[in-house]
């Protein structure tokens, strides 16, 4: 007789000497051998040849059917969880030998960090909306192609907003963009407020949206459209907001010269600024700054204004490079200067502090002993000594 034993227990009683009691293509019968052809994995187990003699022979065989490894989901394909929530990926894996589970994220590394980590499951925590994506398990045994499933988080949260440019330098008769971007699930609705004002959207004014970017777009700017405008966001789980404004004022003048003098006891100072309008006038602040042990206070400010020059105060395009030449310095110090601007629509901030010094040198007549004299009669006969050689 020759019996399969299942790996579930169950058993089947094949061949009785030469009648087949399962007739089956894939097994055959050869004088004593038995031939399985098309092997499955329900073809694995015990296979037992039993003799009916006094007392009885057997012969057992194992058959043990490798196959790859196929995974399937055990949590669902998509989960949505609020934000600050904890949530599970798990899923489970067949397969011959054993397979081993890896976890990766779709286009980026795991929140953790790591590009994979092994498992039957991962749990994130504390999750907020970057933690979002495709996240895929797969298993692999050695046998054939690894079997790979996906599963994606979305995390709800309130509306995030940041804008692009928080304040908005422009002119009168130009195009203003105020930009903001916004994240937030579900979807946000966002809002446009001016001066605490809605805003209707016009030919003047024209609200665009697209998936995350909103912009407010204002045609041939007027004076009266300078101010603050409020992007809003809301949604079920909260509200945001950010504000921008609109601004004619001057930007923050720079320092464009070298804190290097070349002069003794002058120094030209020079700047730039953006302004759509002439400058009408700007205020110019300097003083020494003191070195010594004994007086760490610097000197007092020399406080004035100014009017620009006509070719810096009336350029037509926005970037306006000025200068301002200070006189009456001391040779070989430092000093420390700050300037800002005004046009028809106001002043601007104040530039950094910016440091600089008139030209330093040592004299050729000085020595650290004291004897200048003497060094310099000794430069005039060195020159009168290659004199003749030079000639």
């Amino acid at each position: 007789m020759f019996n399969h034993i299942m790996t579930n227990g169950e058993q089947r009683l094949l061949f009785v000497g030469e009648i087949s009691l399962k007739p089956a293509a894939k097994f055959t019968k050869t004088d004593s051998s038995f031939v399985l052809s098309g092997v499955t994995r329900r073809h694995a187990g015990k296979y037992v040849c039993r003799i009916e003699t006094s007392p009885v022979t057997e012969l057992e065989h194992t058959l043990d059917v490798q196959y790859p490894a196929l995974v399937r989901r055990v949590s669902p394909e998509v989960q949505r969880v609020v934000q600050g929530s904890s949530v599970s990926l798990e899923c489970h894996a067949e397969g011959n030998p054993p397979a081993a589970i890896n976890w990766s994220r779709q286009a980026g590394h795991l929140p953790s960090g790591a590009q994979s980590e092994e498992g039957l499951s991962i749990t994130l925590e504390n999750v907020d909306r970057h933690v979002e994506g495709t996240y895929i398990c797969t298993a692999s045994n050695g046998i054939g192609d690894p079997s790979s499933v996906s599963m994606k988080i979305e995390v709800e949260y309130p509306p995030e907003v940041i804008t692009e440019q928080a304040i908005l330098h422009t002119g009168e008769g130009d195009e203003a963009k105020l930009v903001c971007i916004v994240h937030g699930r579900p979807t946000p609705h966002v809002s446009w407020t001016k001066d605490r004002q809605p805003i209707i959207s016009d030919h003047h004014i024209v609200e665009h949206d697209s998936l995350h970017r909103h912009t407010l777009t204002i045609n041939k700017v007027r004076e009266e459209d300078f101010g603050d405008y409020t992007c809003t966001a809301e949604n079920t789980l909260g509200q945001t907001k950010n504000t921008l404004r609109l601004t004619g004022l001057p930007k923050i003048p720079r320092m464009t010269s070298s804190p290097a003098g070349g002069e003794k006891t002058s120094y030209t100072l020079t700047w730039e600024t953006e302004s759509y309008t002439p400058i009408i006038q700007y205020r110019l602040r300097y003083r020494k700054l003191q070195h010594s042990v004994a007086s760490q206070a610097p000197g007092l400010w020399v406080d004035g204004l100014h009017d620009p020059k006509p070719s810096e105060g009336n350029l037509t395009g926005p970037i306006h490079h000025m200068s301002h030449a200070l006189e009456m310095l001391e040779p070989a110090t430092d000093y420390e200067a700050t300037v800002d601007v005004e046009n028809k629509f106001g002043w601007s901030n104040t530039s950094d502090i910016f440091q600089f010094y008139t030209r330093k040198e040592v004299a050729i007549g000085q020595s650290s002993s004291g004897c200048g004299a003497s060094t310099t009669v000794s430069v005039a006969l060195m020159t009168v000594m290659l004199g003749p050689i030079l000639s």
